[in-house]
């Protein structure tokens, strides 16, 4: 359990970048110790992470995490804010075309609309290399009560997709929110995480080398086509 303060990184460090040298190519170093947390907190979790094995990871000395991002705490929450930034700015096309079509029911528009979000969630988790950290970190947040970034990945990422979903669902099957619907959504958007949670399961069930081109193409099909079943049916 935390102990419900920040875990301060101990070894202070300059407050300004150095001349030359040292921490001038701030950008660069940032993100590397960012891909190097997403890493460390998905696989041992907030309260075993170390922020020296954090560092080792980035290629750093343990001062350059409290240079970037003050404690730990800040450390995690960076990583949650470029997982949001990253996958919003994925998914901002496909949740205003949901928006659009919310504002004119049909049933038909709310299910391809549905099926848009469901596309470019695909791509979303998909797209980088790094993908698998990112769901690692992603489900240790949700797993993790008392986690720093909880309440940010919840407000600001699975939130708003939930609601859109929710909505998409009603709008699709012309009924007004219920629980029957919550958990429709629920299990429709719960389909995609097959596909990057337990992406090198899946890619070995499947004998897959990857899920590019034709292969990615693939998996949307399939969603497209449990999506549309599990909107008409009952």
């Amino acid at each position: 359990m935390r102990t419900g303060v920040s875990d301060p990184i101990k070894t202070p460090a300059p407050r300004r970048s150095p001349a030359s040298g040292g921490y001038a190519r701030g950008g660069e170093t940032r993100a590397r110790i960012i891909n190097a947390g997403l890493k460390v907190f998905g696989e041992d979790g907030y309260d075993r992470a170390s922020t020296r094995r954090i560092a080792e990871v980035a290629g750093v000395t343990p001062p350059a995490l409290q240079y970037y991002f003050e404690s730990k705490d800040g450390l995690h929450r960076a990583c949650a804010e470029y997982i949001v930034e990253t996958v919003m700015a994925l998914l901002d096309p496909a949740l205003d075309a949901a928006e659009s079509a919310l504002a004119e029911p049909d049933p038909k528009t709310a299910s391809d609309a549905l099926c848009g979000v469901l596309d470019a969630l695909v791509d979303a988790s998909m797209f980088s290399k790094d993908s698998p950290d990112w769901a690692r970190f992603s489900a240790r947040v949700q797993a993790e009560d008392d986690s720093p970034s909880g309440p940010l990945i919840q407000s600001r990422l699975i939130g708003p997709i939930r609601n859109v979903a929710i909505r998409l669902v009603a709008g699709a099957r012309e009924r007004p929110v219920s629980d029957d619907i919550r958990l429709r959504a629920s299990v429709i958007l719960n389909q995609v995480s097959v596909f990057y949670a337990h992406r090198e399961p899946t890619l070995r069930a499947l004998g897959w080398p990857d899920f590019n081109g034709d292969r990615r193409e693939a998996v949307k099909a399939v969603l497209r086509a449990h999506t549309r079943g599990a909107l008409s049916c009952g």
